[in-house]
């Protein structure tokens, strides 16, 4: 038998593309899990952060150096298209204040089981536990290997993820098997992941988070390499929440991480501000920092350890330089990064298949017709936020279209 399509993954990508088929078809989702969408109900933390809300024109700057080059892609396919294929399968969404996107049901189960059942109505059965260790191109049709058994299709969907997130089946081991094709396949590293660094100071800090800093990546010289705001996390180990995840695709061994945990203040304005306050305080230095700026009094202790100033003290009996020392740190406190965290905590890929090998306006290989990608498995990695899935709806219903 020769299949219509014959879908290589049960992810996110694989399944919408299933599910927005435009005709019935013939053919086969093939998933190497025990199960489908594993992934798909860990996002949002298993609500299911669909995407995000807004113009799309404003989604290009969330995909780091491809925004620009997948601009067709979203556009044919955007977030109010998204909510509108799901309103008419019954799953109203709602935007938070945030502007992300979840189903009114904040169940992820809800959107795997309604995906599940459109593939099955376009045709699809679902072929668990079956590892593709083999694409070949025949005359009319390519053939699929799997571990047990051969298929073949007059087309393909590969939407087999990244390296994110290994245990659910999204480990990039299929990216060998097309490389075998010829098919160029970008650098793979850890996206949206926390950042190490030498000598963090804030184990002791564990849980505590910051609405917003603002954060910057570095050469050691200075020369910026990224910079954004968004909210912080203190964990055991690392630095971690949005602004962490969004900026550690331009993060390496070697570069720097400055950190200004009180953003809408200058260094200037800092020193000013607390130099004013100096003279003649008899106040304790902690509560005349509790009171000039809204930090977290744990982290203001631990500021004043690594200064070695004692919180107890007079404030008028610190120093000017203790005062200047105290600026530094709140307004660009920097660390050499060592390392990223692997991708059993990476939330996405970086990397993949080279966008340059791909037709993004159909979503199909230029050198194979026929064979058609979506989602991680590509080069595109986006910030938090609903993002990545959007870029997975996308691409996935694009190629869909195709069939």
């Amino acid at each position: 038998m020769v299949y219509d399509l014959i879908i290589i993954g049960g992810g996110a990508a694989g399944l919408f593309s299933g599910a927005s088929l435009p005709k019935k078809v013939n053919g086969l989702i093939l998933e190497k899990s025990t199960s489908l969408g594993k992934k798909l109900l860990m996002s949002g933390s298993g609500q299911c952060n669909l995407t995000h809300s807004g113009n799309i024109k404003d989604f290009l700057s969330h995909y780091g150096q491809q925004g620009k080059a997948i601009r067709s892609v979203l556009y044919q396919f955007n977030n109010d298209a998204l909510s509108s294929f799901f309103k008419e399968k019954g799953i109203s969404t709602i935007v938070r204040e945030d502007g992300k996107v979840f189903p009114k049901s904040l169940e992820a189960k809800e959107v795997l089981e309604c995906l599940c059942s459109c593939c099955k109505e376009n045709g699809l059965s679902f072929v668990l536990s079956s590892k593709v260790i083999d694409i070949k191109k025949e005359n009319d049709y390519y053939s699929v290997t799997c571990e047990k058994m051969t298929y073949r299709a007059k087309k393909i969907i590969v939407a087999t993820g990244g390296c994110s997130y290994p245990t659910t089946g999204s480990d990039g081991n299929f990216f060998p098997v097309l490389s075998q094709l010829g098919i160029k396949i970008e650098t793979l590293h850890p996206a949206l992941t926390p950042v190490f660094v030498e000598n963090y100071p804030y184990s002791s800090l564990s849980g505590i988070s910051f609405d917003s800093v603002k954060l910057l990546i570095t050469t050691k010289d200075g020369k910026k390499i990224a910079e954004h705001s968004d909210s912080l996390l203190f964990t055991h180990r690392n630095f971690s929440g949005p602004v962490i995840l969004n900026t550690s695709r331009f993060a390496a061994p070697g570069l720097f991480l400055r950190i200004q945990y009180l953003p809408f203040m200058s260094s200037e304005e800092l020193l000013s501000l607390l130099k004013k306050n100096f003279s003649g305080n008899q106040k304790q230095l902690l509560t005349v920092l509790q009171e000039l700026l809204p930090l977290p009094k744990r982290f203001l202790e631990v500021i004043c350890e690594r200064l070695s100033l004692s919180s107890n003290q007079k404030y008028s009996q610190i120093t000017g330089s203790d005062v200047k020392r105290l600026t530094d740190v709140l307004t660009k406190d920097s660390y050499r990064i060592s390392s990223l965290d692997q991708y059993n905590k990476a939330m996405v890929t970086a990397g993949g298949i080279a966008l340059s090998d791909v037709n993004l306006k159909t979503m199909e290989c230029k050198d194979y017709p026929g064979l058609y990608f979506a989602g991680e498995t590509l080069d595109v990695d986006g910030d938090t936020g609903g993002y990545n899935l959007q870029f997975a709806f996308s691409s996935a219903y694009l190629a869909a279209q195709q069939i």
